[in-house]
């Protein structure tokens, strides 16, 4: 639940913390355009999986400048969404400015309200020479994506206008889709890969983990510094790579029973000698639209021959579908449906890593993890199907 909280008691709340002797971190941002009055809210999200856990409202005080201070325990991932006082809100293609912050850390951002995700940090983890080209890569593939991003959006709100132009979205969308630095990307994997005594370049590291071999991140952990192992950081790595080492493919994963929608309990080993896909969805995404009808078709064809579904999903279920087929579809399949903020199924998300949507994982007949990914586990799941089942 969002915590909107009144600027006196705000205010409050930080005095007090400076008096304390738990740590904080502070930030101090110089930004060309906020006015007295506008209003920022501070959302504060677990790693690696940017699930928001609380927030908190500030109205800047001041012209050009916010300053904001929190207690904080371990490092953590802020995010500040920017909403203007007496102007409609700026179109951006990002969440809002982003940062990771530790105890005790002072981070000083600057840069504008038009590209407000693209302010320039320092301070914190940010203070590392080595960081800067990526940083400033970083700061620099926000604003021009931005930029393609509102003309998208302009053309976008054009469609069924004398004035609309179909060539200009097309245009835009590919430029959209190809705005990427081949620079950043090699610059980050060498630092991430090569920097062992970074904490930020772990935390970037873990945010790739799903896309990482398990043998290969067993040994990238091992050559980080004692600290950075040691860090909120490194003991969340540690955890992850118990739980890869479960989901890889290859290995047979960890047992579970969980309750179904309809309140059926239902074991992993209850679909021993069937072909089972575990697919976490969310009501939305697009590689759910994408991939939910054609799953939809593939249980039709092969359910009969022992090909079974498992849905995970943390979306709970709409009062009114009435209307409404594509939810319908998502949320009233064929196969059973297991809620992951159900109390008893919590663990499910941690311990199978359901850090996306849509995530398929094939498990064999005979309980090994075949394959895992996103949608793009589709077509090998379709081929696998057609070549032990298709007679």
């Amino acid at each position: 639940m969002k915590q909107f909280l009144p600027t006196a008691l705000l205010t409050s709340m930080l005095l007090t913390s400076s008096c304390t002797t738990i740590p904080a971190f502070r930030i101090d941002a110089t930004t060309q355009g906020i006015q007295a009055g506008d209003t920022l809210i501070f959302t504060h999200h677990s790693l690696p999986d940017w699930k928001e856990v609380g927030s908190d409202t500030l109205i800047a005080t001041k012209e050009g400048q916010f300053s904001f201070s929190k207690i904080i325990g371990k490092t953590s991932l802020y995010n500040i969404v920017y909403r203007p006082s007496q102007a409609e809100p700026l179109t951006y293609c990002n969440r809002g400015f982003s940062f990771y912050v530790r105890p005790g850390d002072h981070l000083k951002v600057k840069g504008n309200i038009e590209f407000f995700p693209a302010m320039h940090k320092e301070g914190g983890m940010y203070d590392d020479p080595r960081l800067q080209r990526i940083l400033t890569l970083e700061d620099s593939i926000t604003v021009e994506m931005n930029k393609i991003y509102r003309k998208l959006r302009y053309f976008a709100d054009l469609r069924g206008t004398p004035q609309a132009n179909p060539d200009s979205m097309i245009y835009y969308n590919q430029a959209y889709r190809q705005c990427h630095s081949k620079e950043l990307s090699e610059t980050r994997l060498n630092f991430y890969n090569t920097a062992d005594d970074s904490e930020y370049a772990a935390l970037e590291y873990m945010r790739a983990l799903h896309s990482i071999p398990y043998k290969e991140a067993q040994e990238r952990f091992a050559r980080f510094t004692p600290e950075v192992q040691s860090s909120t950081t490194g003991k969340k790595i540690e955890q992850l790579l118990k739980v890869m080492k479960n989901i890889e493919p290859g290995n047979i994963p960890s047992e579970f029973t969980v309750i179904a929608a309809d309140s059926s309990r239902i074991s992993l080993s209850d679909y021993r000698g069937k072909y089972l896909l575990i697919y976490h969805w969310g009501y939305g995404c697009p590689g759910t639209t994408w991939v939910h009808p054609r799953l939809l078709d593939l249980y039709a064809k092969y359910h009969d021959k022992g090909f079974e579904i498992l849905g995970f999903t943390g979306d709970k279920c709409p009062q009114n579908l009435s209307g409404n087929a594509e939810a319908t579809a998502l949320y009233f399949p064929p196969w059973p449906t297991v809620y992951t903020e159900q109390k008893e199924n919590s663990f499910i998300a941690t311990d199978y890593y359901f850090n996306g949507v849509p995530i398929l994982m094939v498990i064999s007949p005979e309980g090994k993890t075949l394959l895992r990914g996103y949608s793009d586990i589709y077509q090998p799941l379709k081929d696998l199907l057609e070549k032990e089942m298709g007679k």
